[in-house]
């Protein structure tokens, strides 16, 4: 007894104490970015990565997928039963004393399956974090470009805007003279007031991508960031399509879903290993009111007469079955979008080329109107819709590039090219 005490206490002695950790009743003060200097596409993804709170959260789910591997590695403790029945009367000359040491060993038989699908768990859950990041990185940079864009086509706005007021100004002036009608007056009116409304809705897109990149950061909504001018390099279709041959391998949220299968695998082979468990082996004995003293071994098994385990055997199966389809499903449409986003980007950089075109044209034909209205060639609405238009030629040009731009950082993503990650 005084052994088996002293065993109880060095095994508690190991045990972990309890400490509160209580939930916090305010938001968390967002850091400032640790430079000033106007980000490239790489340090805002970068950044995106290490700030977004969403993925902070996600990284401890591998905290728990750790626990289960522990969990999974670790055998039961044994069982201890002691007894003890004190003589009350008859011819008996003493008390009687019982005990068993019992442990259960199931986990001995099914411990490399349980083992490898916890560590496949954790894996699929570090390659689900990855590609939460890959993501992340990935949005952080779109938005870059994309924000770099809204600023482009403002510019342009805000270009076209005092050279439509100089033209009203014009306009003004004529009529005064009464060289020019009231209706040549509402023509620019109409003209600046349709431009105003596009930049008041260019604003609001800008604010709304601006907001987006503050949250991936980690910042106060409303929170300016300077970026540096995007460097988006087009992806060579060789270099691609040797690329998305190795797919599977390289891709964090194939690499989640084999992980996943693998867990299911070994849980198969778990459950079917079980049908005999559980299986428990220990020693018992003791000493009864004769004073007979009596020890041996104990061993407790289960016939597989009539369960034999068979639903954990069929949903097992039946899970295993699922995620292979579902792997198969989403290779499948994993190699069909990195196709689709390759045919995109042709067309894109072909649309891109023209638009760049047409808007050169377009600000030479407007620039020489100019010359025109001030000769007394052209009226006033000719002037004003090939200023707008020049305009209008200019924010699609800037448009389409921007599309392409981002569709060359998806494909980037898809491939698994340029993006920084977390190992």
């Amino acid at each position: 007894m005084r052994c088996t005490l002293v065993l109880a206490i060095v095994g508690l002695s190991g045990c972990v104490a309890y400490h509160p950790a209580p939930l916090p009743d305010t938001a968390p003060v967002a850091a400032p970015l640790p430079t000033a200097q106007p980000l490239t596409l790489m340090q805002a993804a970068t950044l995106a990565v290490q700030r977004d709170p969403d993925l902070v959260a996600a990284r401890a789910q591998s905290g728990l997928a750790q626990a289960e591997l522990l969990a999974a590695g670790t055998p039961p403790d044994p069982s201890l039963s002691i007894g003890f029945e004190a003589l009350l009367g008859g011819p008996a000359s003493m008390s009687s004393i019982a005990g068993s040491l019992v442990e259960d060993v199931s986990p001995l038989i099914t411990h490399s399956a349980n083992t490898g699908a916890a560590k496949a768990h954790l894996l699929q859950v570090n390659a689900g974090i990855l590609w939460q990041e890959w993501q992340v990185a990935a949005r952080a940079e779109q938005l870059g470009v994309v924000l770099t864009g809204d600023a482009a086509q403002l510019s342009s706005l805000q270009a076209d805007e005092p050279a439509l007021m100089a033209l009203d100004q014009e306009v003004q002036a004529q009529m005064a003279a009464g060289n020019l009608t009231e209706q040549d007056a509402s023509t620019t009116q109409t003209a600046l007031a349709n431009l105003r409304a596009v930049l008041d809705t260019g604003e609001q897109a800008q604010a709304q991508d601006q907001a987006q990149l503050d949250a991936l950061l980690a910042l106060p909504p409303g929170t300016p960031v300077a970026l540096a001018p995007p460097d988006v390099a087009a992806i060579p279709a060789a270099q691609a399509n040797q690329a998305l041959t190795t797919l599977p391998l390289r891709r964090p949220d194939l690499l989640a879903l084999r992980h996943g299968y693998t867990e299911a695998d070994e849980k198969l082979r778990a459950a079917i290993r079980g049908q005999f468990l559980p299986i428990s082996l220990g020693a018992q004995g003791g000493r009864d009111t004769s004073g007979v003293v009596s020890a041996g071994p104990l061993v407790t098994l289960s016939l597989p007469l009539f369960n034999r385990n068979q639903p954990a055997i069929q949903t097992a199966m039946a899970t295993r079955a699922a995620l292979h389809a579902q792997y198969e499903a989403s290779l499948a449409g994993a190699q069909n979008g990195v196709e689709a986003l390759q045919l995109n980007i042709t067309l894109l950089q072909h649309q891109s080329v023209q638009a760049d075109r047409v808007a050169a044209q377009a600000a030479a034909i407007a620039a020489d109107a100019r010359h025109s209205f001030a000769a007394g060639e052209i009226d006033a609405r000719a002037e004003a819709d090939l200023i707008f238009a020049a305009g209008e030629r200019q924010r699609e040009a800037v448009q389409l590039r921007t599309q392409l731009q981002t569709a060359e950082l998806s494909l980037a993503a898809l491939l698994g090219f340029g993006l920084p990650f977390r190992e």
